[in-house]
């Protein structure tokens, strides 16, 4: 399953800077997000690969929520699909955007794919691993090697999103990892630099969508990382309504012992 995983999401980062070189146009989605028509086609080859390959797991995808054709019970296992996460990173020229492609099963993020098309990078994980690998402009996987989180040091690195500057976010950060060092990444990549050891923890404390995380979370978790709800549980995943939201979380490289997540100030 994860090769087919990685060749949809190679042939979607192709359809994605193909649209880029040619110009594409943005228009505003009813949630006030921007969309382009690389978001598009990529999802389109995304659907119709998965489809062809596993015609009985049922497919949740960004557009086809916009669209409202997502099914609307749970599912024991399905597809979560974001086939152009960092938009506003892709809009404003950056290389900070992937393709994101990630298995459900038993509420839990099982397999995942994280491919940076403008970085020729590719993560999965599946099971008890996790893997990096190089991509070449044919679309060739080379340099594949397996990546492990790392344990958490005396001056951990805490990233945070590119695009979105988040007050509450920050303040967890001040309050819970006051000695840390702080990144600015853009999309999914946070939890490719925390699956390889590159960083050490992500808060998120606004609500995102769960196909904005899945298959991050897939790979960060197959790497021996995980991601936590601010219960303390780790973030569960299902499809109960039509809203597919997924409530405010923390990503570690190495799970805390003696932090508490649960903000003080939010």
């Amino acid at each position: 399953m994860t090769e087919t995983l990685e060749l949809a999401a190679i042939a979607a980062g192709r359809e994605i800077l193909a649209a880029r070189a040619a110009g594409t146009k943005v228009s505003i989605k009813s949630d006030s997000t921007p969309v382009t028509q690389a978001d598009k086609a990529a999802e389109a080859l995304i659907l119709e690969r998965l489809t062809q390959q596993f015609p009985a797991v049922p497919i949740v995808a960004e557009e086809m929520a916009e669209d409202g054709k997502c099914p609307s019970c749970a599912q024991a296992s399905y597809f979560l699909v974001d086939a152009l996460d960092g938009t506003g990173e892709f809009i404003a020229g950056r290389n900070e955007f992937t393709v994101n492609i990630a298995l459900i099963r038993d509420f839990k993020p099982v397999a995942g794919v994280v491919y940076a098309p403008a970085l020729g990078r590719i993560w999965t994980g599946a099971g008890p691993q996790a893997r990096a690998a190089e991509v070449t402009a044919e679309g060739e996987i080379i340099e594949r090697r397996i990546i492990r989180t790392r344990k958490r040091p005396r001056t951990p690195v805490a990233l945070v999103s590119l695009s979105h500057r988040e007050p509450e976010t920050q303040a967890w950060i001040d309050d819970k990892m006051s000695d840390c060092e702080t990144a600015h990444i853009g999309s999914s990549l946070k939890f490719c630099l925390l699956a390889e050891g590159k960083a050490d923890v992500y808060p998120r404390l606004v609500c995102l969508k769960q196909w904005d995380i899945a298959a991050g979370d897939a790979v960060l978790r197959a790497a021996g990382g995980i991601t936590l709800g601010l219960d303390g549980e780790p973030l569960r995943y299902g499809v109960d309504n039509a809203d597919f939201g997924c409530g405010r979380f923390v990503c570690w490289g190495e799970a805390p012992d003696t932090i508490s997540i649960e903000p003080d100030t939010v």
